[in-house]
């Protein structure tokens, strides 16, 4: 019914893996989705997503779009859980490509991340590191944190990603 009173228009788009599919848009949003398409609009920012964000509502979406799986674990036994209890998706421009799952330590003023987890093949250069370093800063501060402490970060090391974002913080 709405696509016959014109309220939603199918489009055709590219989904994750080249193949193509049928979206349905609000009239509304078509000349935003232009301009975006033309490149007039551009993702630039980066911040972390609930897990309860209207994105993920929709089964199978957040696969079909961007090849990520967003699976909330906090309703899983401890040792059935991938990514963690409560993992916040890292949005990286256009692109979700990663995740962290946060406790936070109020008396102590503290953020642990029991696991910050980059997507396959993601690399953590320069310019990732440094955005996510920001919306860290803001995370951080919102919640009255003043200290970060990674206790499980991938890829790891020494060059890791947890390794490389603690020194761009630099929370000393």
């Amino acid at each position: 019914a709405l696509l016959a009173d014109g309220a939603l228009v199918a489009v055709k788009a590219e989904l994750h893996g080249g193949q193509t599919g049928t979206l349905f848009v609000h009239r509304d949003h078509i000349p935003a989705m232009q301009q975006a398409a033309d490149g007039a609009i551009t993702a630039r920012r980066t911040t972390f997503l609930n897990p309860f964000d209207n994105l993920f509502w929709a089964k199978g979406r957040d696969e079909a779009l961007w090849g990520f799986m967003q699976r909330l674990e906090a309703y899983k036994k401890e040792k059935d859980r991938i990514w963690g209890y409560y993992c916040l998706p890292i949005l990286h421009g256009e692109r979700l490509v990663g995740r962290f799952d946060p406790k936070l330590e109020r008396k102590s003023g503290t953020l642990i991340l029991r696991a910050l987890v980059l997507e396959p093949g993601i690399a953590p250069d320069d310019t990732l590191v440094v955005d996510v370093a920001a919306a860290m800063r803001d995370f951080l501060a919102w919640h009255g944190a003043t200290d970060l402490v990674i206790e499980r970060s991938d890829p790891a090391g020494p060059d890791g990603f947890g390794a490389r974002l603690l020194a761009a913080l630099d929370l000393t």
